[in-house]
């Protein structure tokens, strides 16, 4: 498992992957309390199943960016994994 980074909705989001670059995109969300360690025991999983599983520390969450508006609200957020889903699923 490897941490990354990807600039998505002009954020800079790091995250956790794991598994094949070109293996079909398994994109795993967190919320309030979590953190994209949630994730640690599931992403080696899916990657040894073929799958690039990819865990993004959500907006407000380090260390990822802080946004440039400074918002953290759900509302926010949905965007942000289409638009990471374009970015990462290649």
């Amino acid at each position: 498992m490897q941490e990354r980074m990807v600039k998505a909705n002009a954020v800079e989001f790091s995250y956790l992957e794991a598994g094949p670059d070109n293996g079909p995109l398994a994109l795993c969300l967190h919320g309030f309390p979590d953190s994209a360690h949630t994730w640690r025991y599931l992403l080696p999983a899916l990657g040894d199943a073929g799958f690039h599983a990819v865990a993004p520390w959500m907006r407000g969450y380090a260390p990822t960016q802080i946004p440039a508006d400074g918002r953290y609200q759900t509302g926010r957020s949905p965007p942000t994994p289409v638009r990471c889903h374009d970015v990462l699923g290649r």
